[in-house]
């Protein structure tokens, strides 16, 4: 039987100096903050409304939910069931407009 010698161990290749961080740049960088968010967007009032809907309609949403894209990981739907409502809801009311010429 023949004995070798072990392998030799190469060592890990020389990491390269971390560049050096000024720490005045840092400090502005974390004072500087963010910008807030616009007035408009702030201003927008929520109000709940429940709505019944029959269980073939609901259940006709969610097919046509289910044809939407989603994210390519994801398991869930590419779009929620109150958005889809929200857009069918803007949709009507675009058509509405553009029907009686009014704006609101």
């Amino acid at each position: 039987m023949a004995i070798s010698k072990p392998p030799v161990r190469k060592l890990p290749a020389a990491v390269p100096p971390a560049p050096t961080l000024d720490e005045k740049k840092i400090e502005a960088v974390i004072n500087r903050g963010s910008t807030s968010l616009p007035l408009e967007a702030t201003s927008v009032r929520l109000k709940n409304f429940n709505i019944k809907l029959p269980a073939s309609t609901l259940a006709f949403i969610d097919e046509l939910r289910a044809k939407r894209p989603r994210k390519p990981t994801s398991p869930k739907l590419g779009i929620s069931t109150q958005d889809w409502l929200l857009e069918a809801i803007l949709e009507k009311i675009q058509r509405e407009q553009k029907k009686y010429e009014k704006g609101v």
